[in-house]
Order: C-alpha cells, then structure tokens, then sequence
C-alpha cells in the first residue's frame, strides 16, 4: 500500500501539468487570433477606374475663427483609445499586458525628458525634415517623429514598434514643441532682416547728412549736395513759373 499511495501523487501532478499546459496553449492561441488579421493578403484591391467628375464651385466662403482654430492647435492630446479588454494569455502572464493610459503628470514627465534632449529642434529621424506647423507625436518612450510618417512606419512595417527604440506598446500624444520652435526660427528670421533694413536706411541717411574724412571723398561729397541743391532750386522755380 506504501508503494502505491506515489503514483497516485504522479499521476495527479502528471494531469494537473497536462491541463495546465493545455490551458496555457489555448491562451496563446486566442491570443495569437486577437491579435493578427484575419483578413486575406493575397486579395487584390479593386482599383476605381472611373473617371473624376467635375466638382460644382460654390461661391460661399467659409468664416473661419481664429482664436479657436488657435487654441485648438496648441492643445494637446492622446490619440490612443482605450486598451481593449485583456486577453487570457495576459491575465495568466504569458504576453505581456499593454499599461494603462498615461496620466497627464507622467505625460509631461515623458515631454520634459524629449525637450532635455532637444528633440523637437532637430528634424525627424524618419524623414530627415524638421517638423515645421505639421502635426508631431510624442511617444511614451519620449520620442518624437511627424504623425505621418509614423503612420506609414507603422503600416509598412506591420507592426506597432518605436523607430528609435524598437519598444512596443506605446502610446501617442500631439504635442506642438516643433511647431514653437519653427515660429521662434520664423520670428528670429523676420526680426533680423527688419533691424538690418532699419541699419541699411540709418546708414543711407547718415551718408547724406555727415561729410566723410577723406580729402577725395569729402569732396565728392559736397559736390553731389551742391548738384542736389541746383536741382532743388531748378524745380521750385519751374513750380513757381508754372504757377504763374
């Protein structure tokens, strides 16, 4: 009897494994079907071969505020929906679970660790152009790239994994740190051009007003103001004749 009360623990342990790998078996499957396309890839798309009609003018003009279209351009904010219920391959461990959103605290924790690194004032690693008035993406792990470009990224690829970091399961959010910094470079443009038109007629004016030093120059000087002087006074007094 002492001999016989083992086996049955082995065959216990033996079932219980043989349910639990199993269980664990059909988690990943349901898993692996959640998460891949069902859809057909070697389906062809129907290409549209109709001609394009004409579209009708209208002659109404949209009134665009701008104080709103202002504000709804430097507001921030996710463009994740909320994660789908887990699966239960990641109730058990066997994948790993997506995290839960970022909260707007962690959100300016993840901007603030881009904007140390100067991301936002250096082009985008994707398309090597700098981010412009586009719209850019922050990600969770504090990288920035051109919403565009990361989504055709992330449709060529067939994956959903950062460019730079290769970590999945991020988040995404709007942000307009490119759009400040390229109207800073706009502002900085403009206002030097400005100053250097203001120093270019400052000068000019100085030039008519103030004889140089040189003997040549001094010289040349005062004849072109004894020309403009004749050519002064030879207009007044056509006014004046004319007048008469």
């Amino acid at each position: 009897m002492a001999n016989t009360r083992p086996q049955k623990l082995s065959t216990n342990k033996s079932g219980s494994n043989s349910s639990s790998m199993a269980l664990a078996a059909v988690a990943l499957q349901d898993h692996m079907t959640r998460s891949l396309s069902l859809q057909d890839p070697f389906k062809k798309k129907k290409i549209n071969h109709s001609l394009p009609t004409a579209s009708k003018k209208r002659t109404t003009k949209a009134v665009v505020n701008r104080d709103a279209k202002d504000d709804q351009d430097k507001k921030e904010y996710v463009l994740d929906p909320k994660p789908p219920p887990l699966t239960l391959a990641q109730k058990l461990g066997l994948v790993e679970a997506p995290g839960l959103l970022l909260t707007d605290k962690e959100w300016k924790e993840v901007k603030k660790k881009s904007n140390e690194r100067q991301d936002s004032s250096q082009p985008c690693v994707i398309c090597k152009e700098d981010f412009g008035l586009q719209q850019q993406v922050l990600l969770s792990c504090s990288h920035v790239f051109h919403r565009t470009c990361l989504e055709a990224f992330e449709k060529f690829s067939g994956r959903k994994s950062c460019p730079m970091c290769r970590k999945e399961q991020y988040q995404r959010r709007i942000i307009h740190e490119g759009a400040k910094e390229y109207r800073e470079k706009c502002a900085t443009k403009i206002q030097s051009a400005w100053r250097g038109y203001i120093v270019r007629q400052w000068y000019k004016r100085l030039r008519q007003t103030v004889p140089p030093k040189d003997p040549k120059l001094r010289k040349k000087f005062y004849e072109n103001k004894t020309v403009n002087l004749i050519e002064e006074a030879f207009v007044k007094e056509t006014m004046l004749e004319d007048s008469h």
